[in-house]
């Protein structure tokens, strides 16, 4: 079944087996019917990918998985003033929202959005280590996501590297 197939997979992550989580991982995108099911699949492949230090690797195959998931990032930065502008527009946002509205937020219940939110969450980490023209793109996301939908685990690191990056620029 796709789903021992992916504990397979994660298996073999957790013992660093990287050869065997890229065949496993192949096999399950392969032969899996919908994108629900090959998530956990993508989701291990990029762990794997990011631990090898194949980054970019990492980062495309995140792309590709938010775009299942009805989530579009732009395959080449956009202009400096776009990212600010969406960034500014967040930001007032942010503002907006009050401390008793923020800590009554609700919680994230699509799952789709919840995918989305895990996949963005290691592209935070993988575009500030590689491709930093792109981590304001994935953070403003995924402070997007958890603001129009709710809060999950991951917003958290997207909190967290909203308030970095508040604090660095």
């Amino acid at each position: 079944s796709i789903q021992l197939y992916s504990l397979y997979a994660e298996a073999e992550y957790s013992i660093c087996n990287f050869k065997e989580v890229g065949r496993v991982t192949g096999i399950i995108i392969q032969h899996a019917k919908s994108f629900q099911d090959k998530q956990r699949a993508y989701a291990t492949l990029i762990k794997s990918l990011g631990v090898e230090n194949k980054l970019e690797d990492a980062i495309k195959l995140a792309f590709s998985a938010l775009s299942q998931l009805d989530v579009h990032l732009p395959s080449t930065p956009p202009d400096k003033s776009v990212v600010m502008n969406d960034w500014m527009d967040m930001t007032r946002t942010l503002q907006k929202v009050s401390y008793d509205e923020f800590l009554n937020f609700r919680e994230m219940s699509d799952t789709k959005n919840i995918a989305a939110m895990k996949f963005l969450h290691l592209l935070i980490l993988y575009t500030f280590l590689s491709k930093q023209d792109y981590l304001p793109i994935v953070i403003i996301q995924s402070m997007q996501l958890t603001l129009n939908h709710g809060i999950c685990k991951e917003s958290c690191v997207a909190l967290a590297s909203c308030s970095y990056f508040l604090c660095e620029f």
